[in-house]
C-alpha cells in the first residue's frame, strides 16, 4: 500500500498544533534522535534495511524515491561494514538541520506547508518559514493512532511505529492526554512491542537516553546546569508542545508555586535530567523512554 505521507513526515506533522498552525520545539537533540529512528524504521517498512537487536543489516538498496530516506539509505549502503542501530541514529542525527529542511520541503510539495515570511523556524533565514495549509492529514495520523489504541483491532506496521517512537520518545502527549496514557498504557505498551525493528531501535533510544542523562548528571555535578535550570527547559518544551501561552495554565507539576511543582524539582535533583513524565492519577515520576513509571 502506497502512502501519502512517510513515517519522519507524520513524525513532523505531530508537532503541529491544526488549530494555530504553530509548531511544538523541535529543534533539539532529542527530536532529531527520535527523527532518525523515524528514517530507519521508514526505510525497515520500504524493506530496505533489517535489523537484529543490535545491528543495521542492509537489504534492498533500491532507492524509495523520498529524498530524505534515500540519503539514509545511502550513506547506510556507503558504509566500509556493519555498524549498531546506536552509530545510526547519531549519525543521522547529525543530519537534522538539513533533514528537517528535506521534510518541510517535502510538505510544501505536497500542499500542506506554505512559506511565508518575516519570522525564524527550523534554520530557515529571519525572512520566510513554513506554516500550515491543511490540518487534515495531521487529524487523520492523530484519529488513527488515538482509534487504535482505543479498540482491539490489530494494528497497521506504520501505526505501531508511530505509537512506539512516541511510548519511548515521550511524545504521546502530542497525542493523548496524561489520564488517557495512563488508562491504556498497557494497550499501548503491548502495540509498541509488536514490531521487532521497532524494539531494537528502541531498545537503542533507551541505551542512548541512559547514556545522555548519565551525562547530563555529570554536567550538573561540574555546575554546568542547575536543576532549576533544566525545570525551566522541561516547562519551556511542555509550553510548546501542549502550545501553552499562558504559564498559569500549565498543571500542577510544572506550575511554580505548588506543592507538586516543588516535588518536580526534587525528582530532577535526584534524577539529574529533567527528562521525566508525571502521571497525576498515581502521583508518580518516572523517566521518559522507559515503559515503566516509578
Amino acid at each position: 500500500m502506497t502512502h501519502f505521507l512517510t513515517i519522519p513526515e507524520e513524525l513532523f506533522l505531530l508537532t503541529v498544533n491544526e488549530k494555530t498552525g504553530r509548531t511544538a520545539s523541535v529543534k533539539s537533540r532529542k527530536f532529531d534522535i527520535l527523527l532518525a529512528a523515524s528514517i530507519l524504521m521508514d526505510l525497515a517498512l520500504h524493506n530496505r534495511i533489517d535489523t537484529d537487536m543490535e545491528y543495521v543489516i542492509p537489504d534492498n538498496q533500491e532507492p524509495t524515491g523520498h529524498p530524505l530516506l534515500d540519503q539514509a539509505l545511502e550513506m547506510i549502503r556507503n558504509s566500509s561494514d556493519q555498524k549498531t542501530i546506536i552509530y545510526w541514529l547519531l549519525r543521522l542525527s547529525e543530519r537534522a538541520v538539513q533533514d528537517r529542511k528535506l521534510l518541510v520541503s517535502g510538505l510544501i510539495e505536497k500542499g500542506l506547508l506554505k512559506m511565508d515570511k518575516e519570522r525564524v523556524f527550523l534554520g530557515f533565514s529571519s525572512k520566510k518559514y513554513p506554516s500550515l495549509v491543511k490540518d487534515k492529514e495531521i487529524i487523520e495520523v492523530k484519529t488513527r493512532i488515538r482509534d487504535l489504541v482505543f479498540s482491539t483491532d490489530l494494528p497497521d506496521f506504520r501505526d505501531v511505529v508511530i505509537i512506539s517512537i512516541g511510548w519511548y520518545g515521550g511524545l504521546l502527549n502530542l497525542i493523548f492526554s496524561e489520564e488517557e496514557i495512563e488508562k491504556y498504557q498497557i494497550r499501548i505498551e503491548m502495540l509498541a512491542k509488536m514490531d521487532l525493528i521497532g524494539q531494537a531501535v528502541s531498545k537503542s533510544l533507551k541505551e542512548l537516553t541512559l547514556s545522555i542523562i548519565f551525562s547530563m548528571h555529570a554536567k550538573e555535578i561540574l555546575g554546568i546546569k542547575s536543576p532549576e535550570e533544566k525545570l525551566e527547559d522541561l516547562i519551556g518544551e511542555m509550553k510548546a508542545l501542549m502550545h501553552i501561552e499562558d504559564e498559569n495554565n500549565l498543571p500542577d507539576w510544572l506550575r511554580k508555586g505548588t506543592i507538586q511543582y516543588q516535588k518536580t524539582l526534587t525528582f530532577i535533583k535526584e534524577t539529574g535530567t529533567s527528562e521525566i513524565v508525571y502521571n497525576p492519577l498515581t502521583g508518580k515520576y518516572g523517566l521518559k523512554i522507559w515503559a515503566g513509571l516509578r
